[in-house]
């Protein structure tokens, strides 16, 4: 059972990375952009990978930045393990935003990225998210090793928030076999697991403090103090394979301006910068 669960997983990502090859060929290679005017300047297109945790940010940044500029940023949403896995596969893009450094440091290290470009612009702080009204009680890491539970994580292979996860749990001496019986979802991505809660499918998660706020309406935040999470840094760099790095740059400039952090607090993801008694995870 094991081997096949394996084998299924292999055949996913396999699939996802011959779809993304064909959509890069066809959009670099097929020319199936937008036709520029008779007369106008060709518009400069720009090619964002993405965490799909910080999706509304992003947008909201990609729709000030090409606001005036002769530029379109079109962006891939999904769990960074995912995204790093294309960006490796096809050596096309331009930007990397994935929501750990873990990420951003791997693809300079196998040649991907300019690591004279890695900016850190926000903050991901990890919560306990439960179903609302908080039926089962759950007010600390250690409720979550009651039997009976229903765990939501992320799959720490694909997303950043399950990487982060394991760690939170390990700074708090807190087995993963303690847990293991109550984890019934392993997510691709952190928005999959507020949707989870929104379902009724599990009683408790751990996703982002941003993402939680797009689910409010199904779920609140548990806090983990300071001194017991892991925060997770948001970085953005310049992809090696970007044929526009010179306006690459200037979107992570942007990115971390102040009017970038604007929009990104706007959004809920300008976490306030680390307290010295929190650990950032490097």
């Amino acid at each position: 059972m094991h081997r096949m669960k394996q084998a299924r997983i292999a055949i996913l990502i396999a699939a996802i990375v011959c779809c993304s090859a064909a959509v890069f060929f066809a959009l670099y290679a097929g020319g199936t952009g937008p036709t520029p005017r008779v007369g106008s300047a060709a518009r400069t297109e720009l090619i964002l990978y993405c965490a799909a945790g910080v999706r509304p940010a992003a947008q909201a940044l990609i729709e000030a930045f090409e606001a005036n500029r002769n530029v379109k940023i079109r962006a891939t949403y999904a769990g960074a393990g995912h995204l790093l896995g294309q960006i490796a596969s096809v050596e096309a893009g331009d930007l990397f935003m994935p929501g750990a450094e873990l990420y951003v440091d791997t693809a300079i290290e196998k040649g991907l990225a300019l690591s004279e470009t890695k900016r850190i612009v926000a903050f991901f702080v990890p919560v306990i998210f439960v179903r609302k009204g908080n039926p089962h009680n759950i007010a600390s890491l250690q409720d979550l090793t009651r039997k009976g539970l229903r765990l939501g994580f992320g799959d720490e292979r694909s997303c950043a928030v399950g990487d982060k996860t394991l760690k939170i749990l390990e700074k708090n001496r807190i087995l993963y076999e303690a847990v293991e019986d109550n984890v019934v979802y392993k997510s691709g991505t952190v928005n999959e697991l507020g949707v989870a809660i929104k379902l009724g499918n599990v009683d408790a998660v751990i996703l982002w403090d941003a993402t939680g706020r797009n689910f409010a309406r199904y779920g609140e935040a548990v806090r983990i103090p300071d001194e017991c999470n892991v925060l997770s840094p948001i970085p953005i760099v310049v992809l090696k394979s970007s044929k526009h790095p010179r306006i690459a740059r200037k979107f992570t400039t942007f990115v971390a301006s102040e009017q970038g952090r604007g929009i990104l607090a706007d959004n809920g993801y300008n976490s306030p910068a680390p307290q010295p008694d929190a650990a950032v995870e490097q």
